[in-house]
């Protein structure tokens, strides 16, 4: 692919393009990746929130939030998800029947930090609705030492995109489970690292898994698999541009836009 093709197509998505997109059996899912950046020269730090808005996971609404510097937990997620809520329910006139969230950019000390005030916080809004939705919470940790190889008779290999490990070497106290979301053409494939804080669903576990790899997919700054879901990369990117560039919330306008790619 051309460098020209590659900024035609940002392009496209930046306009609201939907440039390619995912099956995923289970309807009325909203999807939400949730993501901190801390600038050095700033006296705060800015929380990027960012839900799907259809089923394809190909539209988005953004959020961003401030915070004391170097403060890494979000304490405004509940006026997130209310609007990320309204916003789905007038696109789709219904709301989420499941709503699962992808936190990265915490570490396994924070957990239960982030179970008491960010969880809480979503859950709050969550209770506002008519109806209850099904919420699963994960966190995703990116460094990590963990390693896994595929036997290959006398030999060792990466194992394949999309494989899963959850037992053995998993916590016997948590939820968690390592995926391998990519292949490298080089060295040792470095797998991603989810712990399940919530899981109040009738989806299973494995059901989770897939959907947490095909995720993977639909990152439209690249045409491969990334190593955690779009929207927590979507998050990213945008906690990065307002925090590093902007400075300020971004126009409500361009909340339904993926500006920030």
């Amino acid at each position: 692919m051309s460098v020209v093709t590659k900024v035609v197509l940002q392009m496209n998505a930046k306009l609201g393009g939907e440039l390619w997109s995912i099956h995923i059996p289970m309807k009325g899912v909203m999807y939400v990746g949730i993501d901190t950046y801390h600038d050095s020269g700033s006296n705060r730090s800015v929380g990027g929130f960012v839900a799907s808005m259809n089923d394809l996971s190909t539209r988005y609404f953004s959020k961003t939030t401030w915070q004391e510097s170097k403060q890494e937990l979000i304490s405004q997620l509940e006026v997130c998800t209310s609007d990320a809520l309204k916003e789905y329910q007038l696109l789709n006139n219904a709301y989420p029947e499941r709503i699962i969230v992808f936190r990265d950019g915490v570490g396994d000390g924070q957990l239960l930090a982030v179970k008491e005030i960010e969880l809480s916080s979503i859950k709050r809004a969550l209770s506002k609705l008519p109806k209850m939705p099904q919420l699963v919470f994960a966190v995703i940790t990116k460094r990590i030492s963990q390693r896994f190889f595929l036997k290959q008779g006398s030999r060792l290999a990466n194992p394949l995109p999309g494989t899963v490990v959850d037992s053995k070497v998993t916590s016997d106290a948590l939820f968690d489970f390592f995926l391998v979301p990519q292949h490298v053409g080089q060295g040792t494939v470095t797998p991603t690292h989810y712990n399940i804080l919530e899981f109040s669903t009738n989806i299973q576990p494995d059901h989770l898994q897939q959907i947490a790899f095909k995720l993977c997919h639909i990152y439209f700054n690249w045409t491969g698999t990334i190593r955690v879901p779009a929207v927590c990369q979507y998050a990213h990117k945008l906690a990065f541009l307002v925090g590093n560039h902007l400075n300020k919330d971004p126009s409500p306008q361009l909340a339904h836009f993926l500006y920030y790619l």
